[in-house]
């Protein structure tokens, strides 16, 4: 069946229009950060001292690649060399060690250790090795 209500009244008007202030207040903020950034970079004003400098300023800069390169390979060389001779010296004296503790042990001077020897460690624990 039919709907007897003929009459089509809205009972809900239209929307407000918000008018479209928060567009603006965007639109001004960035307005107002590029004012400030020009001011900023742009500089405003005449550069102090600018009466020291007179005339052309010329500067030049030349380096030779090989040059830089020899250097380099100069002082790769000699870290090479230097972390070499440490090595060397660090093993002489470990080879050194060595040679002691086995003449010292030879000539008795460092006893032997018992076939039962009890270690004792922090607290009250007790550890036995044989060997």
């Amino acid at each position: 069946m039919s709907d007897p209500n003929i009459n089509n009244n809205n009972s809900n008007p239209p929307p407000a229009k918000s008018g479209g202030s928060s567009i603006a207040l965007i639109v001004g903020g960035l307005v107002v950060a590029v004012v400030v950034l020009y001011w900023l970079f742009a500089g405003g004003g005449e550069v102090e001292n600018a009466d020291v400098v007179e005339g052309d300023t010329n500067v030049n800069v030349e380096a030779e690649a090989e040059g830089a390169a020899e250097a380099i390979e100069d002082t790769g060389a000699a870290a090479v060399e230097e972390v070499e001779d440490a090595a060397a010296a660090a093993e002489a004296e470990a080879d050194a060690a060595i040679e002691e503790t086995v003449d010292e042990t030879e000539a008795g001077a460092v006893e032997p250790l018992e076939d039962e020897t009890v270690i004792e460690t922090e607290g009250e624990a007790e550890v036995e090795t044989t060997q």
